[in-house]
C-alpha cells in the first residue's frame, strides 16, 4: 500500500508525505465531528494525488490511479457478495455448524492471502526501491562502488 501511494502513484517526498498525512488528518477528524463515515484509504489517495498536483513537476501516474478506482468500484459489491454468499452458507447448514464452516473458510482465505503477501514482500529494505508499475517486486538498484 505504502509503495503503490508513495511510488506507484506519484513520486513524494518527506514534504509531500508530511502535507498528505497533515491532510488526511484534518479531513478524517473533520468528518468525525460531523459524524460522517468515510474511507481512510480513500483520504489518504485524495492527499497523496493533491501533493503530486501540488509539487512542480511532479507526475501522476493516472493509470495507476484508474486501476485503484476500479477496484473501489467493484470493491462494495463484491463485499456485499461475499457477505450475502457467507451468510447463505451458514443459514442453509444452520447452527452452530454453519458458522463453524464459515469460519473454517475464512481461516483458509486468509491463509491464502497470507501466503501470497510474502511472494512480494515490501519491508524497510526494499520500500524505497523504484516503482516497476506491476505488483511483481521491482529490482532493487545496485549498490554504488
Amino acid at each position: 500500500m505504502i509503495r503503490t501511494l508513495g511510488k506507484g502513484l506519484v513520486e513524494i517526498e518527506s514534504p509531500q508525505g508530511m502535507a498528505a498525512e497533515s491532510a488526511s488528518a484534518a479531513v478524517i477528524l473533520l468528518s468525525a465531528s460531523f459524524g460522517y463515515s468515510l474511507s481512510t484509504t480513500h483520504v489518504a489517495t485524495g492527499s497523496i494525488i493533491g501533493t503530486g498536483l501540488g509539487k512542480k513537476g511532479a507526475d501522476v501516474r493516472w493509470n495507476v490511479a484508474g486501476r485503484m478506482a476500479t477496484a473501489w468500484i467493484f470493491t462494495l459489491p463484491s463485499a456485499g457478495l461475499v457477505g450475502a454468499g457467507a451468510y447463505a452458507l451458514a443459514h442453509a447448514v444452520g447452527g452452530s455448524l454453519g458458522v463453524i464452516i464459515d469460519l473454517i473458510i475464512l481461516l483458509g482465505v486468509v491463509a491464502l492471502i497470507y501466503l501470497r503477501s510474502r511472494a512480494s514482500r515490501v519491508d524497510h529494505k526494499n520500500v524505497n526501491d523504484q516503482w516497476s508499475g506491476s505488483s511483481a517486486p521491482a529490482e532493487p538498484e545496485p549498490a554504488a562502488a
